[in-house]
C-alpha cells in the first residue's frame, strides 16, 4: 500500500524451521468453526451446504489499467499494464507525493464497511480479496504491517457482517502469467521462468498468511494463483508445472494451517476444462476447484467439462471469476451455477465510468487529458492538471458518488440497491477511515 508508515517483519525462513518442529499444525488441536469440504460441497461447521456467491475486488488491492479506462492491450500498447506500471505512470504525472495523496484516498474511498454492510443485505456471503505481493512482501521473508493491517481490516469488516473472506494471489512475486493481473515488469512471467527465485517467495508469503489466519474462521481459504499462464502463444503447457507449484505450496500452508480450503485455479487463464483437469489429480482433502467463466454461453455444454471432473474427482466447484459481460449474461450465469450447486465471484464492484459492475464511478472533469496522454493521442498534462483530475477520480471513487447498475444487482441478487441503503451511505459521507 503506498504511503504507509511500515515496520518490516522477516520471520518466514524461522516459521518454516518453526514448523518442522511441530507434529501438528497449530490449528489442528481445536474444532474448526469455520468452513471445509465435504465430498463435492463445501459446507459449514453445521454440514450445510455453503455456495459462494459475492465480488471479487481488484480495483480496490490489484487495479488494473482497463479499470480506469486506460489501455491494456489491442498490440499498440502494453498487455501488461498492472497496478505497479500505473503508478509509476502516476507518479510521473503527478510526483511522488500527489501520487500517494491520490493511492490514500482512492484505498480509503472503493471499498468501506458500509460497502460491506450493503453487501450483506443483498445476499453476498464471500468476497475474494486480491492480493499484490509489493504491497505485502517487497522481498522474500519481508512483510510490511501496512499490507496485513489492509487485509486484517477487510476480514474485521467481513467478520461484522457475515461474509466469508477468499484471499487470492492476484499478484505473486515475479508473475505468475504474462498479463496485467500479475503485475509483470516486463510481460514475462518469472514465477514459471525463475523458478529458484520467486518460487520460494511465493511459498513463505502463503505459509505467513496461513500462519496469520490459521484460527480465523472468516476466512473461507486460500485462492493459490489468479490465472496461472506460463505462455500466451501456447496457453495449454505448463500443467505439471503449475500443479507442482501449488502441491509444495499445500504442503508449506498446512504445516501451519490444517483448517482452511484451499482453491486452486486451472492453467489456459483457467478458463477451460482442460485448463483445469491439467492440474489434475487433487492432492488434497480439503480443496475446491476453480475455474473462470467469460464470453460464453450459460447452457450446460458451458459447464458440462467441470461436472465431470466435479463427479469424478468428488471435489467441490468455484466460479472464481466471471462478469465483464451483460446483465443478461449475469442472470444467465447466476441461474445456471445456482442450478448445479456451483458459487461464483463477479469481476468487480467498480470501475471507472463502465456498466459491468454494480458501482460506476464518475469521471472527473478533464479526464479525457489522462486518457489522451496514456493512450499516446495527446500532450502530457501538466503536473498541476494531474493532480486535480486525478484526485478528483479519487474523490469519485467513494460510492455515494458512483452510479448504481440496477439491472445486474437485480440479475445477480434478486433485487436492486435499496434506497435507503443509497442514504445510509451518503449519510456517512461514503466513507469510512482507513
Amino acid at each position: 500500500m503506498p504511503a504507509q508508515s511500515i515496520q518490516v517483519m522477516r520471520f518466514a525462513v524461522a516459521l518454516v524451521v518453526a514448523s518442522t518442529l511441530c507434529s501438528t499444525p497449530p490449528s489442528a488441536a481445536q474444532t474448526w468453526s469455520g468452513l471445509k469440504v465435504s465430498g463435492p460441497n463445501i459446507v459449514d461447521s453445521s454440514g450445510r451446504n455453503f455456495v459462494p456467491k459475492g465480488f471479487g475486488v481488484g480495483e480496490w488491492t490489484n487495479t488494473e489499467a482497463y479499470m480506469l479506462e486506460w489501455p491494456d492491450g489491442n498490440g499498440k500498447f502494453l498487455w501488461y499494464y498492472g497496478y505497479t506500471r500505473i503508478q509509476d505512470t502516476l507518479k510521473g504525472l503527478m510526483g511522488e507525493d500527489a501520487a500517494n495523496q491520490y493511492w490514500q484516498t482512492w484505498n480509503a474511498n472503493v471499498i468501506t464497511e458500509s460497502d460491506v454492510a450493503m453487501w450483506q443485505s443483498w445476499g453476498v456471503n464471500a468476497v475474494r480479496l486480491s492480493i499484490n505481493y509489493h504491497w505485502l512482501s517487497p522481498a522474500d521473508g519481508v512483510y510490511l504491517d501496512s499490507g496485513w493491517q489492509w487485509i486484517d481490516q477487510t476480514i474485521a469488516w467481513c467478520k461484522a457482517h457475515h461474509i466469508y473472506v477468499i484471499v487470492c494471489m492476484h499478484a505473486a512475486p515475479g508473475a505468475q502469467n504474462p498479463e496485467l493481473m500479475s503485475d509483470t515488469s516486463d510481460g514475462e512471467p518469472h514465477l514459471w521462468t525463475q523458478p529458484a527465485i520467486y518460487q520460494p517467495w511465493a511459498i513463505h508469503l502463503w505459509q505467513a498468511i496461513a500462519h496469520r489466519y490459521a484460527e480465523e474462521p472468516t476466512v473461507a481459504g486460500y485462492d493459490l494463483l489468479d490465472e496461472p499462464l506460463l505462455s500466451e502463444s501456447n496457453p495449454a503447457i505448463g500443467g505439471n508445472v503449475v500443479r507442482d507449484f501449488y502441491v509444495r505450496t499445500t504442503t508449506a500452508i498446512r504445516s501451519v494451517d490444517s483448517n482452511h480450503i484451499i482453491f486452486a485455479c486451472g492453467t489456459e487463464w483457467c478458463g477451460s476444462t482442460a485448463g483445469v483437469a491439467a492440474i489434475l489429480p487433487t492432492w488434497d482433502n480439503n480443496m475446491v476447484l476453480v475455474f473462470h467463466k467469460y464470453w460464453d454461453n450459460n447452457d450446460l455444454a458451458s459447464i458440462r467439462g467441470y461436472l465431470a471432473i466435479r463427479r469424478q474427482n468428488n471435489v467441490p466447484l468455484w466460479n472464481g471469476e466471471t462478469g465483464e459481460n451483460s446483465n443478461a449474461w449475469a442472470k444467465g450465469m447466476a441461474d445456471l451455477l445456482g442450478k448445479h450447486h456451483i458459487g461464483w465471484s463477479w469481476w468487480t464492484y467498480k470501475k471507472v465510468n463502465q456498466n459491468t459492475n454494480p458501482c460506476a464511478i464518475p469521471e472527473p472533469a478533464n479526464y479525457n487529458r489522462i486518457l489522451d496522454y496514456v493512450n499516446g493521442k495527446g500532450p502530457k498534462p501538466t503536473q498541476t492538471e494531474a493532480d486535480t483530475i486525478m484526485l478528483g477520480l479519487a474523490a469519485n471513487s467513494a460510492t455515494s458518488n458512483c452510479a448504481w447498475n440496477d439491472g445486474l444487482l437485480r440479475a445477480l441478487f434478486g433485487f436492486p440497491v435499496l434506497q435507503q441503503d443509497q442514504d445510509a451511505i451518503r449519510k456517512q459521507g461514503g466513507n469510512l477511515s482507513q
